[in-house]
């Protein structure tokens, strides 16, 4: 009895799965492919940006909404970056734009959604097009690269005690969005608006600005990663970014992160990312043809839904399992069997 209910409790812990499954994930690719841990980590160095993104979908989906413009919003994040870069402003203030363009589309998003009632889905579906459109007349217009900064360039290929400056500013970051939901009043009304949002408006939550403020964070997010992928990449096309938020909202999803809404945690939607960027890092080094990856992506995320729905069975389980605990009279002393 003991067993069953501490497997219960475990399994339902949101993150608990996914972390386990990272962590043997890791231990099957290291003993089938001996160079691979050498490889990940320049791999993870690459993937920050798309952690980023799925933490701010996480950030969204927890509130019971979804973002589907952040692929292409970190895209135009990194042109303006670039653009302003190379056409002589500080890098500071270039970086700033950069940022500022990603909370633009986020205010913007949570403008249409919260304040005008538009679909998220269609909002952001719109948004979508319109920051990707934005980027291909940028890069047409002009050349988004061949800007030199050092300062900018040492975002990414920096190193701050032997260890890429990219995973300390991420790092920040996600534990900023960590602290921020688990640990303040905003972050317990997104959970509150995810789980029910007529109850929390009946609890005196004001609902459209919480929203507004989901939107508002999983811009921001959008704009950093815009600009440590322009700093990666040293230059920026057309189309860069499209197809990222497939990739964000699926490490959220396999991460813990319920698509109903009002559960799951930056954490476990970062190690969901980790999770998707280390099953394709393996199965490219063992040979898998790249053309494959999308496929991959695709079963992670119907697998991680299907996951999501028999967590919350076995939470309703475990509910009913300490319900009928709970429900047996004491044993006495003197009582046998």
């Amino acid at each position: 009895m003991r067993f069953k209910n501490y497997f219960f409790r475990s399994v339902s812990i949101t993150g608990v799965p996914i972390f386990g499954l990272l962590i043997f994930t890791v231990a099957i690719f290291q003993f089938v492919v001996p160079i691979f841990n050498g490889t990940v980590a320049d791999y993870i160095t690459n993937l920050v940006p798309v952690l980023l993104l799925t933490v701010g979908a996480a950030i969204v989906i927890i509130g019971g909404s979804i973002d589907l413009s952040i692929g292409t919003v970190c895209g135009l994040s990194a042109g303006i970056t670039m653009w302003t870069l190379a056409s002589g402003l500080p890098a500071a203030l270039s970086i700033l734009l950069g940022v500022a363009t990603g909370a633009f589309f986020g205010l913007l998003n949570g403008f249409l959604i919260a304040k005008l009632r538009v679909n998220d889905f269609i909002a952001t579906l719109a948004t979508l097009n319109i920051s990707g459109g934005l980027l291909i007349v940028l890069s047409q217009a002009t050349e988004l690269y061949g800007a030199e900064s050092e300062f900018f360039t040492s975002l990414v290929y920096g190193r701050f005690l032997g260890i890429p400056t990219s995973f300390f500013i991420a790092g920040v970051l996600i534990l900023l969005m960590q602290f921020l939901l688990l640990k303040t009043i905003l972050g317990r009304r997104i959970f509150a608006m995810g789980n029910s949002g007529a109850a929390a408006n009946v609890a005196g939550i004001n609902i459209r600005n919480v929203k507004l403020a989901t939107f508002i964070l999983s811009g921001t997010l959008a704009g950093c990663a815009g600009v440590l992928l322009a700093s990666r990449l040293g230059g920026v096309q057309a189309f860069l970014g499209l197809g990222y938020e497939f990739t964000a909202i699926a490490g959220a999803v396999v991460g813990g992160v319920s698509l109903a809404g009002g559960r799951g945690s930056p954490a476990a939607a970062l190690a969901g990312g980790l999770f998707i960027g280390t099953l394709t890092q393996g199965l490219q080094l063992i040979g898998v043809e790249p053309v494959f990856f999308g496929i991959v992506s695709g079963l992670a995320l119907i697998i991680g839904v299907i996951f999501d729905q028999k967590i919350q069975d076995i939470g309703q389980l475990r509910s009913r399992f300490d319900s009928r605990v709970l429900a047996q009279p004491p044993r006495r002393q003197g009582d046998r069997g």
